[in-house]
Parts: C-alpha cells; sequence; structure tokens
C-alpha cells in the first residue's frame, strides 16, 4: 500500500530544509509572546557566555527581530533559496551539518570579538562587536550556505541587492557592503557574524565536501557544471568525449520543445508536457527559470519547469 507524504516548496514536510523553517517560524512566534525573555536567554551575548550561558553560541540563530519582520523573511529565503540547490548537490544530511555548523562558527566569532574589544580596546572598536550586545539572527547560517555555493557553482549568477554577481563573488561582496554599512553608520548588522559563518563554511567546504567529491561520494549535476579549477576538474572526474554532444542534442531538445509550445494553443500546452515529465526531478526554484539561459536549455528537467510555469499562470 503507497502512502502519499504531504510537501512543501517541492520536499516532504519532514525534509529537513522544510523543518529549519518551520522551527524558524515557531521560534518567531513565541518571541512575539515575550522578545525580551527569548532575547535575553537565548539570543548570543558575550558577556552572559562568560556568566555560563554556553548555549547562546548556538540558539541565537533560531531568534530574529520581532520589529523588523524583514529580518527573518529574507534570512528564511536565502536559506531555502540557496539550500535547495546546495541539497541536491551534497545531500540533505551535510546540508543540515553545514547550516548548524556556520551558525555556531558565527556565534563563536561573535563571542570571540566582543570579549576581545572589552578587555584589550575598552569597547572602542566599532567594527568589533560588543560584549554586552546582542546577536541575533540565522544569517550567520546563510552565509556559511553563500560561501559553500560559491565553491560549488562558480560561475553562477545570483541576484545580491537586485545586483547580478557571480557566486563566486556573492559572499565577499556581501561582507564589503555590510561593513561598508556599518562605517557609515550604525547598521545594527553583525558582520561578526557573517564573517563566521562564511569563514566556517569555508573550512567545512575544504575539510569536509571536497574529500567527499574527490572519493566521488557526490558530484555536481551537469546542468550546473563550473570552471572553478580546470586543472582540478580534469584530476577529480576526467571530461567525457562525448559530453559536449550531450549539451547539444539536449540543447535542442529543449529549444525544439519551446518552439512548439510557442504556437501551441495555450490548452494544449499540457497535453504536450504531461507525457514528457521527467520522474523524480528534483528542479530548481521557480525563480531560477528561464528558457533562455543557456543553463536551463541544457537542462533534461526543462519540460517539468515549464509545466510548473504553466500551471502557475492559470
Amino acid at each position: 500500500m503507497r502512502r502519499n507524504t504531504s510537501s512543501l516548496f517541492g520536499y516532504s514536510i519532514y525534509h529537513p530544509i522544510n523543518l529549519i523553517l518551520f522551527f524558524n517560524i515557531f521560534i518567531f512566534i513565541l518571541q512575539n509572546i515575550n522578545s525580551k525573555v527569548m532575547d535575553f536567554q537565548f539570543g548570543l551575548i558575550p558577556i552572559h557566555v562568560l556568566d555560563g550561558k554556553v548555549w547562546q553560541l548556538f540558539t541565537y540563530g533560531f531568534l530574529h527581530s520581532t520589529s523588523f519582520i524583514p529580518h527573518i523573511l529574507f534570512n528564511m529565503y536565502g536559506f531555502y533559496m540557496l539550500s535547495s540547490i546546495i541539497e541536491s548537490t551534497i545531500g540533505k544530511w551535510r546540508l543540515v551539518a553545514l547550516y548548524f555548523t556556520a551558525q555556531l562558527g558565527g556565534g563563536i566569532l561573535v563571542f570571540a570579538f566582543g570579549i576581545i574589544n572589552g578587555l584589550f580596546f575598552e569597547n572602542r572598536m566599532p567594527l568589533l562587536d560588543l560584549p554586552y550586545s546582542v546577536t541575533i539572527g540565522a544569517s550567520g547560517a546563510v552565509f556559511g550556505l553563500l560561501a559553500v555555493f560559491g565553491l560549488l557553482f562558480p560561475e553562477m549568477d545570483i541576484l545580491l541587492l537586485f545586483i547580478r554577481v557571480r557566486a563566486k563573488n556573492a559572499v565577499w561582496i556581501s561582507l564589503a557592503l555590510g561593513y561598508g554599512f556599518s562605517l557609515l553608520g550604525d547598521s545594527n548588522i553583525s558582520n561578526t557574524c557573517h564573517l563566521g559563518g562564511a569563514l566556517t563554511g569555508y573550512a567545512f567546504y575544504y575539510l569536509i565536501l571536497e574529500p567527499k567529491r574527490r572519493s566521488g561520494k557526490f558530484s555536481i549535476p551537469n546542468f550546473l557544471a563550473n570552471t572553478r579549477n580546470e586543472s582540478l576538474e580534469q584530476e577529480l572526474k576526467p571530461p567525457e568525449p562525448k559530453m559536449v554532444d550531450y549539451f547539444e542534442k539536449q540543447i535542442q531538445s529543449n529549444e525544439k520543445l519551446l518552439n512548439q509550445l510557442k504556437t501551441a494553443d495555450i490548452k494544449d500546452i499540457p497535453n504536450i508536457l504531461i507525457p514528457i515529465q521527467v520522474s523524480n526531478a528534483n528542479i530548481c526554484p521557480p525563480i531560477a527559470y528561464n528558457p533562455e539561459d543557456s543553463t536551463c536549455l541544457r537542462c533534461e528537467w526543462l519540460p517539468n519547469c515549464a509545466l510548473r510555469k504553466h500551471e502557475s499562470k492559470k
């Protein structure tokens, strides 16, 4: 007997990506009941960690500003967009380990910089955290994802504050913008947390992911293949002579399908797309679908994305 499993955003309700989303939303609801107590007990305050509240090094990442709703919206949107692509490459449990490790790494650096600022600079270093300030938010973990995303798919373009940048540069541009805002005024941004999360993401990649990639435990899908380091790619996986022919055939097939859809009556489009759906396809988020992009044209899952796009217009 086959059981139907409820899904959300293309994943099972019990998938780690959805569970992390739900837990952050649940904590946000609790914060709205009594944010002062929640922030004081579970937000990251460096001097409180010295007093024994070591859990704050980790729990701060589940709290968000109740007075600035975009705080949780931006963090959870960034988390979903990055993790949905990274997970298809490294697997869900490595993704979970990366997320929480980066969250802890961001917290540790905030704690260290806050104590250093208090002990050695009398709280006068503007770019360091204060020992009594409260840090909350999942952005440390998100920056860890962004760092790894840039290493896995360096040549992909992503939108950063409505500016298209290469993935390999995104984390450093984000950090530079954050520190720039802080120098111009009180931006209320924990750049230290972002930096700690990003550095932890790099360490996670080179210490855990790269060795497993070399051993063949996972590989980047062909439609997201990149030119991160030509010599390293040759070492990790020698190019297959027929790979170029495969892409050419896939591009021709997709172009033929798209031309057919352009001339077809709108009511006939499902009849064209449904028979050629690829089963068990882990398609990209809807915002990534662009039939004019070379990446989409190379992907064998384009019919699935095209059908989803058509149904969204109803």
